[in-house]
């Protein structure tokens, strides 16, 4: 047999031995689609309120909220695939 010439083949042939997760890519999914949500619509909606008092609270819940899910992410991305091997 020939050896991988590309980088797409030698990725294709590591991941041979590893198996994807459907739940954890539909979570996944959901997940950066909330983000771009929260992102996207929501925190440019309340940074037209910045003078007023009760806007800074919020817009610093939705920072945190936005880091928490973007780690959420990733070990989502991380459990996403399971080595077969065990």
């Amino acid at each position: 047999m020939r050896k991988p010439l590309n980088s797409l083949a030698a990725i294709i042939n590591i991941m041979s031995d590893r198996k994807i997760n459907v739940f954890y890519m539909i979570s996944f999914i959901c997940t950066i689609v909330l983000i771009a949500y929260v992102g996207l619509v929501f925190l440019p909606e309340m940074l037209a309120y910045v003078g007023q008092l009760e806007a800074e609270p919020v817009i610093t819940v939705i920072s945190i909220i936005i880091v928490l899910l973007i780690i959420a992410a990733c070990l989502q991305l991380f459990l996403l695939v399971k080595s077969l091997k065990k």
